[in-house]
């Protein structure tokens, strides 16, 4: 399984871009997405930038990843898990 991951640009060079996750900063791939600015937000997977976040859904996304780390430390379940599908 691949899992993915939401953070910003903050610096591009030739090799690629840097993304900055919570203060943790990556290399990720622009290969898909090679006119990539800084301060744009995305979603990173496989160590490649594979799609555009719009801004107005970074705090959603950050908040369900928040939900889902906490409820798998603790032992609950996160969203949507021990549901049964209708």
């Amino acid at each position: 399984m691949c899992l993915g991951f939401p953070g910003r640009v903050v610096a591009i060079d030739r090799a690629g871009a840097t993304i900055d996750t919570e203060g943790r900063r990556r290399r990720a791939s622009m290969l898909l997405l090679p006119d990539l600015e800084i301060g744009e937000w995305v979603w990173v997977a496989a160590g490649t930038v594979v799609e555009r976040v719009p801004p107005g859904d970074v705090d959603d996304i950050r908040m369900t990843l928040q939900a889902a780390i906490a409820a798998d430390a603790s032992g609950t379940p996160g969203p949507g898990e021990g549901q049964v599908p209708s």
